[in-house]
């Protein structure tokens, strides 16, 4: 079962996608879509503020506060 979504583009986002798809409204829904498929489809979208836990962990130097508020070094 589909659900529907409906986003606002910025006129010369829209435009864009607009020429790509030479207006057609099912063309250029069909493009959002395989867009927004093939990002999510890479694991972690970019632009996303996920990060593993070890690389946190990692950011704070050893023997400094923040690598002990990281839960390490205490």
């Amino acid at each position: 079962m589909g659900r529907n979504i409906n986003i606002e583009l910025e006129d010369d986002l829209f435009q864009k996608l607009h020429e790509i798809c030479n207006g057609d409204e099912k063309a250029m829904k069909e493009y959002i879509y395989n867009a927004i498929k093939n990002e999510l489809s890479q694991g972690n979208p970019s632009g996303s503020s996920e990060e593993s836990l070890e690389s946190y962990l990692n950011k704070g130097q050893s023997g400094s506060r923040n690598y002990g508020v990281k839960g390490q070094g205490w």
